[in-house]
This record gives structure tokens, sequence and C-alpha cells, in this order.
């Protein structure tokens, strides 16, 4: 098991949570089908929804991390990553440090961004 962060949009939560070996973990954790990855840092990735822009509602919730150029769509999943190998690891972050770089919005904050 590697510890990893949830990023839940809908609930606004961030929490630790433990995932299992492989990528269908990540797929249940997140309640999608299909996910990218987006760098953090050297050592660290989140993992968002592929398909989460394509199935956008007026109920959509978005995230955005400091340091990075736009909001994402749906959860992220944050893992480490081994650099030598490319597998996911035990993320180096906390969870208190997260939520001071996380926001949430909703479809109509992320919309007034790009007005």
């Amino acid at each position: 098991m590697k510890k990893a962060i949830l990023i839940d949009v809908k609930n606004e939560t961030i929490e630790e949570v433990l995932i299992g070996e492989g990528i269908q973990p990540i797929y249940d954790v997140m309640g999608i089908d299909c996910f990218d990855v987006v760098r953090l840092d050297e050592k660290n990735d989140v993992y968002v929804d592929d398909n989460g822009l394509l199935s956008l509602t007026p109920q959509s919730k978005f995230f955005s991390i400091e340091g990075y150029y736009q909001p994402l769509a749906g959860n992220g999943l944050i893992l480490g990553i081994d650099n030598n190998t490319g597998e996911s690891v035990d993320t180096t972050l906390s969870v208190e440090y997260i939520k001071s770089i996380v926001k949430f919005h909703t479809m109509r904050e992320v919309q007034s961004m790009f007005v």
C-alpha cells in the first residue's frame, strides 16, 4: 500500500488515503476510468480525471494548486514518483501542506477566471 493524498472536490476535503498496487486502485479511489498526470515537484505527481473537461456541467467542481497555471477538473490524487523506475510511491507531502496550497472552485468561479 502507498500513502497518497486525495483531493475530493465534491466534499471539498483533502485526506490521506492508502492505495494498492497497479492502476485500478487509482481509478477506484478517484471514481474515474481514465487519468492524466500533472507534475507537482521532483518527487510528487497529481493524478487527475483525463475526461474531466469532457463531462462538465454547471455543477462541476475544480481545484487549483498554488504554482500550477490552471484549475483542474474533478478529483485529484497525489502520489510520489520514483524517478529511476517511473513507479508510483508514497507521497512525500503532508495533508497539511496540500491544504495550504489547494483551493476549490465552482464552474462559475473558473469561468470568471478566463473572461
